[in-house]
């Protein structure tokens, strides 16, 4: 069989498994459309070809009254205690710190906060970006933060440990796919692209639609296919492998290949030569060979796992995601609909109607104040008057409310939490257990949250292991606020195996989040408490500028306005202090 025809056979077989698992997922990408729409405030009423004829959008209400900005701080432990496991979980921690400051964690977590309670869930991609690196740094992980729409699984599957494969969409541009997969212009008429031709607004010629396939190999290795319509943009039966280009005509690396026609092939890289150094006190430290006479061979570090993590709403049996907001409170949003529209019906037939006798000179119109009437003489004012239909509406409102209250009891939201202000005469204790109380109901989607996270920041760690061959400087402040330099050095973490005594990478550490650090959420109470520490004398003596400087670090830390000025004006005057004490101690000697 000729590459060509191989390569045709990879394309077919990929297309048809793509093919059979998006007729699969049509079920469920017709319920995100709806519960999408919901959201939007669809005037939609299920049953009816009617439409509401006016929508109160409580969905958007409560979804929105529950999106949070918090993004929980990492927090790593070793498995087995050590003062090097406990210094390199710090820096794990440090390094994940850092690539949260240099990504765009906030704009993507705002979008993973709407996608989850709309539609369930969300999906994280995580890849290594060679492209990525900053000075002598070579690569970098980029995160995408993608709507489930855009996740098409293997059918049967209820998580992603349990796939064999998977499918991601990516709708992106004919130019992107010449600078990112390096492919002909020629080439790009058989690219395509897969879009609602109701909501596209563009030139279709324009763009194209990646579908990027993970799988796992009989070896439980995991490889990545990626095309768009009948064009292959990548084909790596080994994913996480080290490459390096090889001329097939000479064999050489590409930087020494001097073919007039070379064509060059990825081959897979399984050991890297490193060089073992004994420090004077007795610490073996590991560093790359820059030669061929490398003191030892150990197999790069490998992950395992699809590069993708899936953020669950609230636990559901049988689902791949979680229940939908959307899905739980529908009933309610229809029921409301219909009422509302009743009401506005209602209204706008209402009216007032004059009754007048047959022979009355009266001119009647709907302007107001135009209206004129003229009495003969005998006649009697009692001949007139009035049939007023305006409707009680009451009970359709309190209906309303009621099915409004219902929507917030079936997800634990509280007035508070959404920003209503009840007329209720309550004390700021009784407001503030309401709200712990609502946060409590909703305590499981947080702990979902922080599953994902910790999943996430397991897999920006392996892929540090694998690729992050120079040590990355990364900065931090300690409990004083200062602010210090460390480095995340993948080879302090390669471990001697007890059994044989060969080396290996060690992975073997615990994920978490901090929760502590979720009260960075409520700042103010925060700068509340650091006050109350001050004045019960737990940061010391109040009177004393050490004291007061620990404070103000204190609330640097909780992002309390301009408290870095204030640090520095007490580390000024307490160094001021110290000066003129040593230069007293010196004038009495």
């Amino acid at each position: 069989m000729t590459q060509n025809e191989n390569a045709s056979q990879r394309l077919s077989y990929f297309t048809s498994l793509y093919e059979k698992s998006k007729n699969a997922a049509q079920s469920a990408l017709a319920l995100y459309d709806r519960h999408m729409r919901q959201y939007r405030g669809s005037a939609e009423i299920d049953g009816s070809t009617e439409k509401a004829v006016t929508v109160r959008n409580i969905t958007y209400e409560m979804i929105e009254g529950q999106v949070s900005s918090h993004i929980p701080p990492p927090k790593v432990d070793p498995t087995a205690y050590s003062e090097e496991k406990v210094r390199l979980a710090q820096s794990v921690e440090r390094l994940l710190v850092a690539v949260r400051e240099k990504l765009p964690y906030e704009q993507m977590n705002d979008l993973d906060e709407r996608f989850c309670y709309i539609y369930g869930g969300s999906v994280w991609f995580a890849e290594w970006d060679s492209r990525a690196g900053v000075g002598n740094k070579i690569g970098g992980v980029t995160l995408h933060c993608l709507s489930p729409k855009d996740f098409i699984p293997q059918p049967g599957a209820r998580s992603v440990e349990d796939m064999d494969y998977c499918f991601l969409r990516f709708d992106t541009t004919k130019a992107e796919l010449i600078r990112k997969y390096g492919v002909s212009e020629e080439s790009l008429s058989l690219a395509e692209r897969e879009y609602d031709s109701d909501a596209y607004e563009g030139d279709a010629d324009e763009g194209a639609t990646v579908i990027l396939c993970f799988y796992r190999d009989e070896n439980g290795r995991i490889g990545e296919y990626a095309f768009s319509g009948e064009l292959t943009l990548t084909d790596i039966p080994d994913y996480y492998a080290r490459k390096r280009r090889i001329c097939t005509a000479c064999g050489g690396e590409e930087q020494n290949c001097l073919c007039e026609h070379p064509r060059f092939t990825l081959e897979n890289q399984n050991e890297e030569g490193l060089h073992l150094h004994t420090l004077p006190d007795g610490k073996q430290v590991f560093a790359p060979a820059r030669d061929a006479k490398s003191h030892l061979y150990i197999p790069y570090y490998t992950p395992k796992r699809f590069p993708i993590v899936i953020r669950k709403n609230t636990s559901l049996e049988g689902s791949l995601f979680g229940a939908s907001d959307c899905e739980v409170i529908r009933p309610q949003q229809q029921a409301i609909n219909k009422i509302e529209s009743r009401i506005l019906q209602k209204l706008l037939r209402a009216g007032v109607t004059p009754v007048v006798p047959e022979d009355a000179t009266i001119t009647l119109n709907n302007s107001v104040f135009g209206q004129l009437i003229k009495m003969k003489p005998g006649e009697s004012a009692a001949q007139y008057g009035k049939v007023d239909t305006t409707p009680d509406i009451s009970q359709d409102i309190a209906e309303a409310s009621r099915l409004y209250d219902h929507a917030k009891r079936i997800l634990g939201i509280s007035d508070a939490l959404v920003g209503i202000d009840n007329a209720k005469n309550e004390s700021g204790y009784a407001r503030k257990l309401q709200i712990s109380q609502a946060t409590g109901r909703l305590e499981s989607k947080r702990k979902m949250k922080y599953t994902a996270y910790a999943e996430l920041d397991r897999l920006i760690f392996e892929y540090h292991l694998a690729f992050a061959d120079e040590p990355r400087r990364i900065s931090y402040r300690d409990a004083y606020g200062r602010l210090h330099n460390a480095t995340f050095n993948r080879y302090d973490f390669i471990a001697p195996d007890e059994t044989d005594g060969s080396f290996y990478y060690d992975d073997d550490y615990l994920f978490s989040v901090d929760l502590n650090g979720g009260a960075e959420a409520q700042r103010e109470l925060l700068w509340e408490k650091n006050l109350e520490n001050l004045k019960s004398g737990a940061l010391g003596d109040p009177t004393l500028a050490v004291t007061l400087l620990r404070y103000w670090q204190c609330q640097e830390r909780a992002h309390y306005p301009y408290a870095r000025e204030n640090v520095e004006y007490f580390q000024s005057a307490i160094n001021e202090q110290t000066e003129a004490k040593a230069k007293a101690e010196e004038v009495i000697v």
